[in-house]
């Protein structure tokens, strides 16, 4: 036996889970999202492109799309903001880094329903620590995840206090692993610390911070688990993201061709930034 036939050959059980479990289910999505496919209803008629016109008709669909584009915006720019100050901050700490660095990242080890239901306690209206520090302060009770105007909020709250940890550590491992040499030459050349940290530090660091960037949106629009707990993409749709829309359209309405149809929609930015998050790979891998 060739080695060729015989590397096809151990080749051949992962491919084949990889059609059962990714290929099949994707073939029936995107053809269940041609048809008028009710899970109450045995006749399921083929519409075509009808349910992906509704969708761009339905303004629940547009209004999660700008729920879950507030949600990518807001979180990367506080997660990246604040895992940037900390990530500098251990760096001037190189003797400390060591003891500090594994409890900053104990946040990321919290399982995010865990998370929703701990969040439920931390902003109770009535008896929850944050409101009872704002009355203490003399400030009013406020509803958080039970006002229209807050729940929204209370969910970044929670999620930029979870995964800004990561964002910490993959800006400091980047800022570790930067060379030495460009940094003696700015001290020698008399520049200041923002100089070397505005044209050394951030253009040296790009291919880390765009990672960070690609990764942590692609987490965001996968966003579900926190809002099922917290609000139930309530009050009215003010927390209903993409894909929490895709949820109720299939398994509270039952009509999973739309709901296929809009996971599909959800694919397209998520297929983009999965482009680029490969790219800036494969020139991490050619630069190294």
């Amino acid at each position: 036996m060739t080695e060729k036939r015989r590397a096809t050959l151990l080749a051949l059980p992962t491919v084949a889970v990889l059609v059962i479990i990714v290929i099949f289910p994707m073939i029936f999505s995107l053809t269940v999202s041609f048809h008028q496919y009710d899970m109450r209803i045995q006749e399921r008629p083929f519409i075509g492109l009808g349910n992906f016109a509704r969708l761009l008709t339905d303004p629940d669909f547009f209004n999660a799309v700008k729920v879950t584009g507030i949600l990518v915006v807001g979180e990367l720019f506080f997660q990246f903001a604040f895992g940037l100050v900390i990530a500098m901050m251990l760096m001037n700490l190189p003797g400390s880094r060591k003891f500090y660095q594994p409890l900053l990242l104990i946040p990321l080890m919290v399982v995010p329903v865990v998370l929703g239901y701990t969040g439920r306690l931390i902003f109770e209206v009535r008896s929850g620590p944050i409101n009872y520090l704002l009355n203490l302060l003399g400030f009013e009770s406020l509803r958080w995840h039970a006002s229209s105007e807050l729940a929204l909020v209370t969910i970044m709250i929670l999620r930029v206090w979870r995964w800004t940890p990561f964002v910490m550590a993959v800006l400091l491992a980047g800022m570790l692993s930067l060379p030495l040499e460009p940094y003696d030459s700015a001290q020698v050349d008399g520049a200041s610390g923002w100089q070397i940290f505005t044209r050394i530090t951030l253009p040296m660091l790009k291919p880390v911070i765009m990672l960070v960037v690609v990764m942590r949106a692609l987490d965001v629009l996968q966003t579900f688990d926190e809002i099922y707990v917290l609000t139930m993409g309530g009050p009215g749709t003010r927390t209903m993201t993409l894909s929490f829309f895709t949820y109720f359209a299939g398994f509270r309405y039952w009509d999973v061709g739309r709901a296929s149809a809009a996971a599909w929609l959800i694919m397209i930015p998520l297929s983009i930034l999965v482009t680029i998050f490969v790219r800036l790979m494969e020139k991490g891998e050619r630069v190294g």
